[in-house]
């Protein structure tokens, strides 16, 4: 997981922004599992992991987006998409590790 907000300018017209995706109580604990499940069923993770940086946050927006459009997160939960872009990409990026030290 990330530690720190940061944002990302891959070219759209709109830089994403990134922030840690604190598990404070059981809601964002269990949201993070929702978030990990939706990702996994829509995210084929050995071609995320071989995309070049601007494909791979356009996916990981695509995919934030269809999280929200599904859950409604920061209504329901006050998750912000932030935090769900950085739940994604964490995801990915632990995947990547995994391939990687095989």
């Amino acid at each position: 997981m990330i530690t720190e907000a940061f944002t990302v300018d891959y070219g759209a017209k709109v830089p994403l922004k990134f922030e840690p995706y604190v598990i404070d109580s059981y809601v964002r604990e269990d949201f993070l599992s929702v978030i990990y499940d939706h990702a996994s069923r829509n995210i084929i993770m050995s071609t995320a992991v071989k995309m070049d940086d601007a494909r791979l946050y356009r996916l990981i927006e695509k995919t934030a987006i269809s999280i929200c459009k599904s859950y409604s997160p920061t209504t329901n939960y006050g998750i912000k998409k932030a935090e769900i872009r950085a739940a994604i990409l964490a995801l990915i990026t632990h995947y990547k590790g995994e391939i990687t030290n095989e």
